[in-house]
């Protein structure tokens, strides 16, 4: 299988990381508009180096795209591979407005390609034992949940190109950081039906144009969800994602699960494989497992669980949580 890096920042060393362990997958092409930085991730793979991506999709014809891209690129290059007939494993998000949106699911219907999007936190040990025990129903009817999401970005964060400006990063905190944990939300509990959010920027003023605060009170079918996200904090706490049952209160933070059981006041614990450098500690190391499963898929002809048509009740709970901080106004997702 041959596979191209497209956006060699932060996170792509992450997947250059698992690449580089996978057998059987050969990465052929670095491509970033820094030429230094392509260069300097594609010299362990003795990869081609591309500042321009058309024109390492016509010459290279690599099997798998891996989009490591700012957002506001995301959906352009996803098309562009998918009407090629190239597979794509992309970053989050997968769009940043609904329309963008609209024509990547439009793009996966048209193609026989597989796109895939790195919501590597379904893949923690944590999140799939909590997950079956929601659905096996033993732990009784979710009452409600709430999630905080307490991080530290200060300004050299935003000193590049494009984070902390709208039209590039589509928000701050909400569709960046705390997406995951709202896929989460999602995952465990279903659609969302109602919001009503504020967003405020708490410590950057002058320095970005997006939120570094969002909170949101949110409806689960008649289920209160609270929901709290800053990058206003003086370091990246783990987050704390509580899920109420009749039988059993249920607490992801971090690595680890807590389920204390109401009847006996039992307690279990589950804690997450340790997968190496890949990730981030305060929130799942769930990158390796995410990018082994698309292979897998890709090999054994099978569909990717995280594709663009199985996260839209995600993405439409972002755009719903930004629609209703910028009105003001409580917005009904159908």
């Amino acid at each position: 299988m041959k596979s191209a890096l497209v956006g060699c920042g932060r996170i792509a060393k992450t997947h250059a990381e698992v690449l580089a362990q996978m057998p059987g997958v050969e990465v052929i092409a670095c491509v970033d508009t820094v030429r230094d930085r392509a260069s300097g991730m594609a010299n362990s793979f003795k990869a081609a180096v591309y500042t321009d991506y058309q024109q390492m999709l016509c010459r290279e014809r690599p099997d798998v795209v891996h989009l490591c891209t700012p957002h506001h690129l995301h959906v352009d290059m996803a098309i562009a591979a998918l009407e090629r007939g190239v597979h794509v494993l992309m970053e989050k998000p997968a769009a940043i407005t609904p329309e963008s949106f609209d024509r990547l699911l439009l793009a996966q219907e048209h193609s026989a390609a597989a796109i895939g999007v790195c919501f590597q936190n379904r893949y923690n040990a944590t999140t799939r034992h909590l997950a079956n025990r929601l659905a096996s129903g033993e732990l009784g009817k979710v009452l409600g949940a709430r999630c905080v999401v307490t991080w530290q970005r200060g300004a050299d964060y935003y000193a590049d190109e494009w984070h902390g400006r709208a039209a590039t990063e589509g928000g701050g905190v909400l569709i960046n950081q705390a997406i995951h944990s709202i896929d989460l939300l999602v995952h465990l509990l279903g659609p969302a039906s109602t919001v009503q959010a504020s967003m405020h920027n708490r410590h950057l003023q002058g320095l970005i144009e997006v939120e570094d605060t969002l909170e949101a009170y949110l409806e689960f079918d008649s289920r209160p969800v609270l929901f709290y996200a800053s990058l206003a904090y003086c370091v990246d706490a783990p987050v704390m994602l509580e899920v109420i049952c009749e039988r059993a209160t249920c607490v992801l933070q971090g690595e680890q699960l807590s389920i204390h059981h109401h009847n006996d006041g039992s307690s279990e614990i589950v804690h997450n494989a340790k997968m190496g450098s890949s990730g981030k500690t305060y929130w799942g190391t769930g990158h390796k497992l995410c990018i082994e499963d698309y292979y897998m898929a890709l090999a054994q002809e099978r569909l990717f669980p995280i594709t663009p048509r199985d996260i839209k009740s995600t993405m439409d709970l972002v755009f719903a949580c930004y629609q209703s901080a910028q009105s003001g106004k409580k917005v009904s997702l159908n």
